[in-house]
């Protein structure tokens, strides 16, 4: 989702080619991913209106597929910083799917793998907009807050055994230690330049007290 992200207002943030104080997080090609990591101050990122609907698919096509909406975002805290973050997905059709996590401090700075599938539509939605937020809890100076990386958006077809049920998913990414060698030099850290969104709107929603706490989701952020 690079080019129409825009940051909240407010919103504070820096992009880390190599994630600091978390473990390295690679693609399926084994590259390493780069990712925006939060302050002590809630930092908003929002892609309103993200087009589900393309030329290449018609609504008789939709009818006979009903395809499965996958998000997924990967997201991570600093090992020695509390931090939380949130994640908003609103649909054109009015379905919301509202997640929250939190990190304690001294935790074991690994990425998690946060899915969501939406598979119980009546007409298939004709497009999405995205907010994630996140912050540290501990009000450091800096950019100790949640990470994210590798934002995806995609539709599927039905090939996970009838399941029918709209669906979240957490996994937890465990360091690769053998990818490390094999990765040219990075530079750790840049300011992040997103355009700013003066709307105060996602800012309100993200205050909601109804995200999920569910245990321990093509097109691309990075």
């Amino acid at each position: 989702m690079p080019s129409r992200l825009r940051f909240g207002a407010h919103s504070n943030s820096q992009i880390e080619f190599i994630p600091i104080g978390s473990n390295r997080l690679y693609d399926e090609f084994k590259r390493l991913s780069n990712c925006r990591v939060t302050s002590y101050t809630w930092g908003h990122f929002f892609q309103r209106d993200i087009q589900l609907l393309t030329d290449k698919l018609s609504w008789h096509d939709l009818a006979c597929l009903h395809p499965v909406i996958e998000f997924s975002v990967c997201v991570a805290p600093r090992w020695d910083c509390a931090s939380e973050c949130r994640i908003c997905l609103i649909f054109s059709d009015g379905h919301r799917w509202e997640c929250e996590r939190q990190f304690p401090q001294w935790n074991d700075k690994k990425w998690h793998q946060l899915t969501y599938h939406y598979r119980q539509y009546t007409r298939f939605p004709t497009s999405v907009t995205v907010q994630l937020s996140g912050k540290d809890r501990q009000g450091w100076a800096g950019y100790y807050g949640t990470k994210f990386a590798q934002t995806r958006l995609r539709l599927l077809s039905h090939t996970d055994g009838g399941e029918t049920t709209n669906q979240e998913n957490e996994t937890i990414m465990e360091e690769k230690i053998e990818d490390e060698l094999s990765q040219a030099p990075q530079s750790e850290s840049m300011p992040d330049n997103l355009p700013v969104d003066d709307s105060d709107e996602f800012v309100r929603q993200s205050t909601s007290p109804s995200y999920s706490s569910y245990g321990s989701t093509e097109s691309d952020d990075e």
